[in-house]
């Protein structure tokens, strides 16, 4: 079945359904020439047959009546009535030998021709006695005729009789065939439905299954897995996209990996010289060189953009060397048991003419008796650093940042990692323009600015840092009150 196209899965579906509505249908209308050929047999057979018979009765016994009149009074109107309704009798009887359609019917048909031609004979012959003069015994005669007659009758009330039976008969059959044809036509019709339900069912997961392993696919690569390589029993159309999916992703893998080289090349073809740069505008500083090598204050200006730019520039550089030793696994952590102390204070410290220069207070608020944790100094003064280099950043003139430091339990501190020691929480505070709430879900992303300045490395990799400390990162913010940003490091 994984051969069939969709189309062709969806047809030979319809098609199911059709053969199964096609016999409803045709089963349905046979039943219905069936109803039909009985009612009409009851209608133009059996009922007029009654009717027939009905009248051919009463017509023996009108004309019987004339005849017994034209004996006694010999008047010749009698018998002409007597001939006249003969005519009509003849007719009845020519046309119910033609409606009967069984044995029975037509040997009772010709027993009514029978005795009713020797009740005419016998009267013509008693008129040609009558008219001869003769003399006949009458009441001999009027014995024999009635006989006859009544013999006439019998047999049309039996004829009668029995075309009611044969429509008592068909009308039972039509019953069973009503009731018949309804069972079959309800079962048709609840196969017919289920049918098309299994059917829809069956090629809504045979297209549906797919097309959700799809999605989970692309999901994966859009959070930078590429290795998702797709075999799907699918329709050939499916399959195909599975197919172009996987190439995809190959080429998105193969693409990733460029960059990634591209990336970890330049960033150390970068370093080298812009390291040179700093070392030689720290040689041509005062404090190398001496204050009269330089006189110019314009020199010494440009000499100290130098060495803030080559900062700023090595920074980005180191950042995104860490990026790739991230991604390809190779970053060492050097763990040893340290304060968290003393890591803020250094950090403030160089922010602190900055902060000078914005005319922005710092505000630090720390325990003293914090325990030792186990940290990389260097990497967790990485994450202090960006920390307090966004607050600055984002915080206008005459503004404050707060950065604190307090012992948790992780319930308190919004740690639920684990239910282990407690957690040592640090928080950055500080009162800029806030975080847009559509921006949150992706402020730690890679390489995402909101500003428009940096690398939008810095948030990825302190995430990064702190989850492998064991700890936990998070931010509430407020637009147009500003941002706290929060992490957490275990206990030692």
């Amino acid at each position: 079945m994984s051969e069939h196209t969709i189309f062709q899965r969806l047809a030979l579906g319809y098609l199911a359904i059709f053969l199964i509505v096609f016999a409803l249908g045709t089963y349905t209308i046979l039943r219905l020439g069936q109803l039909n050929r009985i009612t009409r047999s009851i209608s133009s057979i059996d009922a007029e047959t009654i009717r027939i018979s009905n009248s051919l009765r009463n017509a023996s016994l009108s004309q019987m009546g004339f005849e017994e009149k034209f004996i006694v009074s010999g008047d010749t109107d009698f018998f002409n009535q007597f001939s006249e309704i003969e005519k009509y009798i003849q007719q009845d009887v020519h046309q119910l030998s033609i409606l009967v359609n069984t044995p029975d019917k037509k040997a009772l048909i010709a027993e009514v021709e029978e005795s009713h031609n020797k009740y005419v004979l016998a009267v013509q012959e008693e008129e040609r006695l009558m008219e001869a003069g003769g003399k006949y015994s009458q009441n001999e005669y009027q014995e024999r005729k009635k006989d006859l007659v009544n013999k006439t009758t019998d047999s049309l009330e039996k004829l009668t009789g029995i075309s009611r039976a044969d429509i008592d008969e068909k009308i039972e059959s039509s019953r069973k065939i009503g009731s018949r044809a309804t069972r079959v036509t309800a079962i048709l019709a609840i196969t017919a439905i289920v049918m098309a339900i299994l059917i829809a069912l069956f090629n809504a997961r045979t297209i549906d299954r797919p097309i959700l392993t799809l999605i989970k696919g692309t999901r994966r690569i859009s959070e930078g897995k590429f290795d998702n390589h797709l075999t799907i029993p699918s329709p050939p159309e499916i399959r195909e996209l599975a197919n172009a999916f996987n190439l995809m992703c190959d080429r998105l893998k193969k693409i990733d990996e460029m960059k990634a080289d591209l990336i970890s090349h330049v960033s150390h073809e970068l370093r080298t010289p812009l390291t040179v740069i700093r070392e030689a505008a720290n040689m041509l500083s005062p404090d190398t060189v001496g204050e009269n090598a330089i006189s110019s204050e314009k020199h010494r200006r440009l000499l100290t953009i130098i060495r803030e730019e080559c900062e700023i520039l090595i920074g980005s550089v180191n950042r995104i060397l860490d990026l790739s030793r991230m991604n390809a696994g190779m970053i060492d952590y050097n763990i040893d048991k340290y304060s968290l102390c003393a890591l803020i204070e250094k950090s403030v410290s160089k922010i602190e003419p900055l902060a000078e220069k914005k005319e922005i207070n710092l505000d630090v608020k720390i325990d003293e008796s914090l325990p030792l944790v186990d940290i990389d100094p260097e990497k967790m003064c990485q994450v202090l650093d960006n920390l307090l280099g966004n607050a600055l950043k984002f915080t206008a003139k005459h503004g404050s940042v707060t950065i604190t430091a307090s012992l948790r339990n992780k319930e308190t501190a919004g740690d639920l990692s684990d239910k282990g020691k407690g957690v040592v929480e640090v928080a950055v505070l500080d009162t800029g323009c806030g975080i847009a709430e559509k921006n949150i879900p992706e402020i730690y992303d890679k390489f995402k600015m909101f500003s428009g300045k940096g690398t939008g490395l810095g948030l990825y990799i302190a995430r990064q840092i702190v989850i492998a400390h064991g700890g936990n990162i998070w931010v509430k913010t407020e637009q147009g009150k500003g941002t706290t940003f929060s992490f957490t490091v275990p206990v030692s």
